[in-house]
């Protein structure tokens, strides 16, 4: 299993096969929050099969190196109580960075210079902003142009602005 929408599962699974030991922290709360409950299932049977401990609602605050090891500090999101553990090796997922070249490339001709209005969008209501009349069609960015998401939040926002014409 290894695909793009679900990077750490898919390192916390090499990483335990390779012989580490792993334990999991998620500021979710859950194992692949952003995943459908199917994918989600999977993963969760996986790191449970693995033997792997998962600690939920956690945040990372700092790593700092203690002697030959690393020491990571976490605080709890619905508690605040911090907690710390020891490790040789921190791995940190945190999204990756949006796929948006094209969208940069193209702002400055398109008759919105590629602003969303959010409200609107949310709304299913025409997009308002109008800057450059000159401009031959209207820009938005969807999907990986934005940030780490999946193929169903790009037909969502694609829906939305197309809906609304």
């Amino acid at each position: 299993m290894g695909r793009a929408d679900n990077p750490a599962p898919h390192v916390m699974e090499l990483v335990a096969m390779s012989g580490s030991q792993v334990t999991l922290y998620s500021i979710d709360n859950q194992l692949a929050q952003e995943l459908t409950y199917a994918e989600r299932i999977i993963w969760k049977k996986r790191a449970y099969e693995l033997g792997l401990p998962m600690h939920f609602d956690q945040q990372i605050e700092r790593v700092e190196r203690r002697g030959n090891k690393l020491l990571a500090y976490f605080r709890n999101l619905a508690t605040g109580m911090t907690s710390e553990k020891a490790a040789d090796q921190v791995i940190v997922e945190h999204g990756t960075k949006p796929a948006d070249r094209l969208y940069h490339s193209l702002r400055h001709v398109a008759s919105n210079a590629g602003v969303t209005d959010l409200d609107a969008l949310l709304a299913v209501k025409e997009q308002p902003l109008t800057l450059n009349l000159q401009g031959a069609f209207e820009l938005h960015r969807v999907g990986d142009a934005v940030a780490s998401r999946n193929v169903h939040s790009a037909i969502l926002d694609a829906m939305r602005l197309c809906r609304a014409l």
